[in-house]
């Protein structure tokens, strides 16, 4: 049978290709989203930051209890029950005909898979022990990364020849075969019950992001840069219609940004240790933040996806290493509420973010906010300066013991 389906049994594997699929599905449908939006109001960047807003706002709301039912509840089966309740939603999407009622399908998405990503990441620790930890992420981004590639390429050419509805009922499609892969990894996967009276309580994570330097220090560096971040998200499709590309150009360039993601994926396998973690950090939001700068110095179409590709590089980097930073500091009894808690400061830096470039976007056109993206990400480097390691080790991370996997060779790995 050779190697291939060795590495498919590996669980690594198919979390990763899980998450290449959903994200492939769910890239083609953000595209669908902004550009049915865009063509059902009249051009309106107010209507699209309208409807992100609110599926990012929702997702920041519900954060606190979706984080708390990957501590309490078995993480494989909070992942599987998350995309089988997103996937029936974008079929309500794909039939839904006014801007309104898109945009508060939208939010009801958010609420079906904000459960998704904090039990996923606090169960990808639990499949492989702390030396892998470094490439176990970077496989998983690697999934994402590729699924952001394909979903750029199928969104834009299937919004442009089938319309949205295809490309909703596509990424309903996407989250039913990723659950179906989470389905085949076999065994339990539920935190061990804790004893120690501040993981109680949904806030758990808050508290101990309130109590931990590094941990604070990384969110805020994250929501500076997604402050920035965020903003592009309101530029692109008007900037693309600018340079006279539109759906296709936008399509193109998200993909472009996803095999920055990929390369960047690939050299976040790297960062093992604080020092490796810290590095990574700094270096992604500092590429980030001269690329998307640099969008407003180069409005052309071939110059922005290069550009884009770039930021996509750092993105990824900045990103791997976010996690193993909060995998590093917080305890398995309360590991899903501590991402739970980082994804609502970043949820919530692109909110303010929409909002901010939902306001500029008239007045100062889609370049000028290129600049201002920029701008706005480069001061991410005054916090991930400070995180630790300066010297010695301030903190002795928690010892956890996890039976090394049968199969090394994971698919989408970055060995």
């Amino acid at each position: 049978m050779g190697r291939l389906p060795r590495v498919l049994l590996s669980p690594v594997s198919r979390v990763s290709v899980s998450r290449m699929i959903s994200v492939t599905g769910d890239r083609a449908a953000w595209i669908a989203l902004v550009a049915v939006i865009y063509a059902r109001t009249g051009g309106s960047g107010a209507w699209i930051s309208a409807a992100l807003v609110v599926q990012f706002g929702v997702f920041v709301l519900v954060a606190p209890w979706s984080g708390a039912i990957g501590d309490r509840l078995d993480r494989r089966r909070v992942m599987i029950a998350s995309d089988l309740a997103t996937a029936l939603v974008f079929v309500g999407i794909a039939f839904a005909q006014s801007p309104i009622l898109l945009v508060v399908l939208a939010g009801l998405a958010s609420v079906a898979a904000a459960p998704f990503g904090p039990a996923s990441s606090a169960f990808l620790v639990m499949l492989v022990p702390e030396e892998e930890r470094a490439r176990a992420t970077a496989a998983r981004a690697s999934g994402a990364a590729a699924g952001v590639i394909l979903g750029g390429l199928i969104g834009g050419g299937v919004v442009a020849a089938f319309g949205g509805t295809a490309a909703f009922l596509l990424n309903s499609a996407s989250f039913v075969v990723s659950a179906l892969l989470v389905v085949s990894i076999r065994g339990g996967y539920r935190a061990a019950p804790s004893d120690d009276a501040t993981h109680a309580g949904i806030w758990a994570g808050v508290r101990l992001i309130g109590r931990e330097p590094a941990l604070r220090l990384v969110l805020a560096a994250n929501g500076a840069a997604l402050v920035g971040y965020g903003m592009i998200n309101v530029a692109e499709f008007p900037l693309f219609a600018l340079l006279g590309t539109g759906a296709s150009g936008f399509g193109i360039a998200t993909a472009g940004f996803g095999i920055g993601q990929l390369l960047g994926a690939r050299f976040g396998r790297r960062a093992d240790g604080a020092r490796g973690e810290k590095r990574a950090l700094l270096l992604g939001w500092l590429v980030g933040g001269i690329t998307l700068f640099a969008c407003g110095v180069i409005p052309s179409n071939l110059a922005v996806i290069l550009l884009f590709t770039i930021s996509g590089v750092g993105s990824s980097l900045a990103g791997v290493a976010t996690t193993l930073v909060l995998q590093r500091h917080a305890p398995d009894a309360v590991r899903a509420r501590v991402f739970a808690a980082s994804g609502s400061v970043n949820v919530g830096a692109i909110v303010v973010a929409m909002i901010v470039g939902g306001a500029l976007i008239g007045p100062v056109g889609p370049i000028a906010l290129c600049l201002v993206c920029g701008a706005v990400t480069l001061f991410a480097l005054l916090p991930s300066w400070l995180l630790p390691p300066r010297g010695g080790l301030p903190w002795k991370p928690e010892p956890e013991p996890v039976p090394a996997p049968r199969e090394r060779r994971w698919l989408l790995a970055t060995y």
